[in-house]
Parts: structure tokens; C-alpha cells; sequence
């Protein structure tokens, strides 16, 4: 009989295990551009400080935001990867909000997803067991010539249905 001190001992194993993370982070426009270099410096102290391990800085680089924030459209982009165990990220974001230069941040699990390899020509293969002829590109002298006329009644045509089809 197993005993609950060795199943909960096992599970706290399994969740204590070392899991790689990402933590992305906007840095306000207002600090000076010499200064951001120290916001990093900060994040990973704060990453350090909660017993992660940083593997790989990228410092902040100023770029355009798609919205504004705090009515800015332009902030400091950067992001740093470390590995740590299961609680560390949710320790990391308490720390980090009382930063007032960082704006926001996000802190991800990196995810391997095997690449799975599918032959084209498998792929693209009958079910019966033929083979498909190789098709010849079409050259534009082949191509059947189309007047303006006609080319005219057919887009009207198109118009037609889609009114149809629509409703309207």
C-alpha cells in the first residue's frame, strides 16, 4: 500500500520541475534611452531574486505600439527567457507591477510542439492508386483572348447572382 506522504512528496516533484518561460515587457517612452538598459537590469534582478535562472536578454529597443497606452504610441520592447519552477512566473508579476517605468508585461510558457513532416507527394496523391498526370503550365499566348464586351456581360452576369444570392 502506497502511503500519501509518498504521493504528495512525488507530486511536489513533478511541480517544482525547472520549465523554461519568456517574460516580454514595454518600457515607458519617457525614460531616457540610456536608463533602459537598467529597466533589464531590473527585470532580471527581479528574476533572479525569485530563484529563476536567466537564459538570453534582449534589451529594449523602441518601437510603435498598434494602441495607445498611458496616450503613447511609441514604448520600449523587450524580453527575457529564463527557466524556473511552477510559482515563480506569478511571483515575478507581483514584483514587477510596482515598477512604475514598466508599462505592462507577460510572462509565457515555452511549449516545444514537435514538427510532424508530411510528404508532398503523398499528400497530393488519388486514393486508387494511380498516378497523376504532370500538369504543363498554362503559357499566356494559350490562354483564350476575352473582349471588353464580353468580359463586360460576364461581371454583370456575376452582379446578378450575387444579388440573387444576397437578396438585395
Amino acid at each position: 500500500m502506497v502511503s500519501f506522504d509518498r504521493l504528495s512528496s512525488s507530486y511536489s516533484y513533478m511541480e517544482s520541475e525547472p520549465k523554461k518561460y519568456e517574460i516580454a515587457y514595454l518600457v515607458s517612452p519617457q525614460v531616457p534611452e540610456e536608463d533602459v538598459v537598467r529597466i533589464a537590469g531590473i527585470v532580471t534582478r527581479v528574476i533572479e531574486e525569485s530563484k529563476g535562472m536567466v537564459r538570453h536578454v534582449n534589451e529594449p529597443k523602441k518601437r510603435l505600439l498598434f494602441y495607445p497606452i498611458q496616450k503613447d504610441r511609441k514604448a520600449y520592447f523587450g524580453y527575457t527567457t529564463f527557466t524556473a519552477d511552477g510559482s515563480t512566473p506569478a511571483e515575478i508579476t507581483k514584483k514587477l507591477k510596482f515598477e512604475k517605468e514598466i508599462l505592462r508585461s507577460l510572462i509565457t510558457e515555452e511549449v516545444i510542439v514537435p514538427a510532424r513532416h508530411i510528404p508532398l507527394r503523398a499528400a497530393w496523391q488519388p486514393t486508387d492508386g494511380s498516378v497523376l498526370p504532370a500538369k504543363q503550365p498554362i503559357r499566356r499566348e494559350e490562354l483564350p483572348a476575352v473582349s471588353a464586351e464580353e468580359r463586360k456581360t460576364a461581371i454583370e452576369n456575376i452582379d446578378k447572382q450575387l444579388e440573387e444570392i444576397l437578396g438585395a
